[in-house]
């Protein structure tokens, strides 16, 4: 999952050129840091807004995920982040019973406030020591199957979660372009 984009107006920009003028890539470099911190901010907030919106365990979501992190510099403003990962065990998300081998039928929720009863499911604790949430491909014992939740990037991808993280980034680069300028006005900033 990456976000679509952070705009800065091009008003903003030429305002930004000109207040810099005198500062060498004064305004790149404003640009790279406001950008910077954007992402900065979509990557701690991420979890939040996932937990917002899924059950999801956090130390599950976490070994799961891997992110990618591309920062802005003052020769190249693009910058992005991307979410990757593998699917999470249904196991990791609400999910009762939590016991393996207590007969009852299996319920689980992926969003808060959503659920399903699994009428062929049931807890199982494998050999390794994994406990997840089977089903029986077959009449037979074995095989069994295991029931996967969503991965980190589809839960971010998610519409409602994007889109704050989206609004969030793009406050977090408003405020931030106004810091830096004022910064590199100061003689901070190398």
């Amino acid at each position: 999952m990456s976000v679509t984009g952070i705009e800065i107006e091009a008003e903003r920009m030429e305002q930004v050129r000109a207040l810099l003028a005198g500062v060498p890539k004064g305004a790149e470099r404003a640009f790279s840091n406001a950008i910077n911190r954007g992402l900065s901010r979509i990557k701690s907030q991420a979890w939040k807004q996932v937990k917002q919106v899924y059950t999801v365990q956090s130390s599950a979501l976490n070994a799961a995920t891997t992110t990618q992190v591309q920062k802005a510099s003052a020769g190249n403003l693009a910058g992005y982040i991307h979410f990757s990962g593998v699917k999470i065990p249904l196991y990791k998300f609400k999910v009762s019973p939590k016991q393996p081998g207590s007969g009852q039928r299996v319920k689980a929720s992926v969003k808060k406030g959503g659920g399903a009863t699994f009428e062929s499911a049931f807890i199982a604790a494998m050999k390794s020591g994994h406990v997840g949430v089977f089903e029986r491909d077959t009449r037979k014992r074995l095989p069994v199957s295991e029931f996967m939740g969503l991965s980190a990037a589809q839960m971010v991808g998610e519409q409602t979660v994007s889109t704050e993280l989206q609004e969030e980034a793009q406050r977090t680069v408003n405020e931030r372009l106004d810091h830096e300028i004022d910064r590199l006005l100061n003689g901070y900033g190398g």
